[in-house]
This record gives C-alpha cells, structure tokens and sequence, in this order.
C-alpha cells in the first residue's frame, strides 16, 4: 500500500472529515484535575486521605484565548504520566520514567535521539481561559498501563472541533499497574466516576457525552457504557472488545476472565458504535466481537488494511515529526483516524445533521479499497 494519501481522498477527506470550525481562532488547552474518589480504597496502609482512590483527569478543552507562550512538548504530556497513582510524584522522578518510555519507542520507530522526539513541540497549551459555553463531552479510555500520552493530537483535533476531552489514564488496583483481570474493573470505575465529575463542570453540556478509546481501553469503555445512560456513542480503536481467539493461549485465558467482569451481556450496547481494527493475524480459532453482539441501529467497522496496533495512537504522529524520515510509521493514518472520530461524535453526539459516518466510510473504501475495508471479522 502507498503511504501516502491519493490526491483524490485527501480532497474527500478535507470537505468531508469534521463539520466547519468556529470563525473565531481555536486552540487547545490543557488542565489537569487531581481527586479522589472517597467511594473506593487504594493504598489501605496510609492513615491519610490516599487510602481512597485517587483519579488524574486530564481535560483538553477549546480556547479563544490565543498562546502567549510556546505549546508543550510531548514530553510534557509524558512527565504526567508518573502522577496518574500518586499525584506528590517528584517531577524529577517522573522524568525518568518519561525517558525510559520515549527510549523504547524510539528504538521502535528508529529514532536515534530521544530528546528530539521528547522535545516535539504540540499546539496544546497550559493555563488558556476556559470555554464560555457549555460544550459536548469525549471520554477518553487509555489502553494498558496508558495515560494521556496515548493520544494528544487526537484531543487536539477534537478540543479544536469543539469538544471537551477528559482522558481517564489506565489504573489497576494498588500499586496502580494494571496487570491482572480484576484490575479492569477499577478503569471502569474510573470513567464513571470521571463522567460525574465531569458533568458538574459548568461548560460541559451533560447530555452530550461519547467515549473513544485504545487498545485496552476498549474493554473498559464498553463495560462502562453498559453502566452509565450519559454515554451516547463509543468508538473503539483497535480495542479488546474485539478479540481474535488462538495466537496465545495464555493471553486468551486472561481475557475470558476480563470478559467475565460484569456487566458483560453486550447486548444491552444500544448506542452508536464503531469500531477501527488494524490488520490482524489471519490463523485464529474463533473470534468474539462486542460489535457484532451489539444491539446498536448504528455500527460502523473499518479495517485499515496493513496498520499495526501503534497506528491508533499519536506514537507514530510524534515520530514522523521527529523524524520525518523514520521508517516503520504509518502516520498518515492518524488523519483519517482523527477526521472519522470528529465526524461520527459529531453525528451522533453533537446530533449534526449534516454529518454522515456511513457516507464518509464509503468514500474511503471507494476511493483506496486496497487501504480500507469494511467487511467485518466473522464470529
């Protein structure tokens, strides 16, 4: 496949991808929101208020106020990710962290310096004035042991198509890493709570709320929509709640037990929802599929023909501008990615009628069918 878009696609993308932007100047901004849900216990050994849950929300939001200073680095976004269990973290302490992770993907894209892809410059920005209007509501589920680093510029173009992001980072139960199938249910837990949270802020609209999420975080998106009427639409990147049985066995085991936790009668999936899947191993046993179970009137599934899990992150964004030579990158992905998530939440969140996710899939499988496919996995 060609990495680079056909002229013609790129056009249709470009009248097609988000509804208009606002005529004013947009920018992204960024706060982060450090609480605790006294509801559940985390570390039960500490005579202090940590003995509850603690829950980092990092909202992206849309700003008219225009940056005075430079955006931040992705590197920035990456040295939140320490605080996420444990909000008194040392910043020093949380740098380590941020360049041991940023060394592995860049030894996987071929990046020979870490600082260059750490010190990529983002138009998100800290400390813009809030929105003056109540605007919709995306839930952003991260994948495993992940945080806001997963996805910036996705928020970015959502925050910049006017809609709030909360991203809820992926946290088991104490010490905080996810590693075992109870510790689903905690992320799960942690989106509810976040949505609560979220709909007392004065500009969030309430009643319009979706859920988008990677990798891991499909699993819990669904379980939490089962839970909470607020959701009104999922998408779902290369997630869990699609899983091909047979490659290993050990993982499959595990996965039985995460698809246990209830609620699991995905039936009862009644919103919009769509799925975007990489290309996955063809020689599988059997295949389980939240989507095909799904009661939804509405179900989109695209496959990206040759993508890898990866592409349904900002990881490869991050390097291509790092490195615009890097090889393993499939970057341009994310910008289809990022136009058909605005165009379906603005569909069926925002209730635009002038936005069509059926239509818009269409023309991407009509224009480059050896890139994109609609057929589903079978079940």
């Amino acid at each position: 496949m060609s990495k680079y878009l056909p002229a013609a696609l790129a056009g249709f993308i470009l009248l097609a991808g988000c509804t208009p932007k606002p005529a004013e100047p947009v920018f992204a901004g960024l706060a982060v929101y450090k609480t605790y849900d006294s509801s559940r216990t985390f570390d039960t050994t500490k005579q202090s208020k940590n003995i509850y849950r603690p829950v980092k929300i990092d909202v992206f939001y849309p700003s008219a106020q225009k940056p005075a200073t430079p955006g931040l680095t992705f590197g920035d976004i990456m040295d939140m990710y320490e605080q996420r269990f444990n909000f008194n973290t040392p910043v020093d302490s949380c740098h380590k962290t941020t360049v041991e992770l940023a060394r592995l993907f860049c030894n996987y894209f071929h990046i020979n310096s870490v600082d260059k892809y750490l010190n990529t410059r983002l138009t998100i920005y800290k400390g813009l004035a809030m929105p003056r209007h109540r605007l919709p509501l995306i839930i952003y589920a991260a994948g495993m042991n992940g945080s806001a680093w997963d996805n910036p510029v996705l928020f970015d173009s959502l925050a910049n198509n006017g809609y709030v992001v909360a991203c809820v980072s992926s946290v088991g139960k104490y010490p905080g890493y996810m590693s075992d199938p109870v510790d689903m249910d905690e992320q799960v837990q942690d989106i509810l709570f976040t949505i609560k949270q979220m709909k007392a802020v004065p500009w969030v609209d309430s009643t319009k709320i979706g859920i988008v999420s990677w990798s891991m975080g499909g699993t819990a998106a669904v379980k939490a929509a089962l839970q909470s009427k607020d959701i009104k639409a999922i998408a779902s990147y290369d997630g869990t709640d699609i899983h091909a049985y047979g490659p290993d066995k050990g993982w499959d085991s595990e996965y039985n037990a995460i698809r246990a936790i209830p609620p699991a009668n995905m039936q009862d999936i009644k919103v919009p929802y769509m799925y975007l899947r990489s290309e996955h191993p063809n020689k599988i046993d059997s295949m389980y599929s939240c989507l095909s179970l799904a009661s939804s009137q509405q179900k989109f599934f695209v496959k990206f023909t040759d993508a890898i899990h990866e592409d349904f992150s900002s990881l490869p964004v991050i390097a291509a501008l790092a490195e615009p030579f890097a090889k393993n990158t499939h970057s341009n992905y994310h910008a289809v990615i990022n136009r058909l998530t605005c165009l379906f939440f603005d569909e069926y969140v925002k209730k635009d009628k002038a936005s069509n996710t059926a239509a818009y899939i269409d023309g991407l499988v009509k224009s480059d069918s050896s890139s994109y496919s609609k057929k589903w996995p079978e079940y």
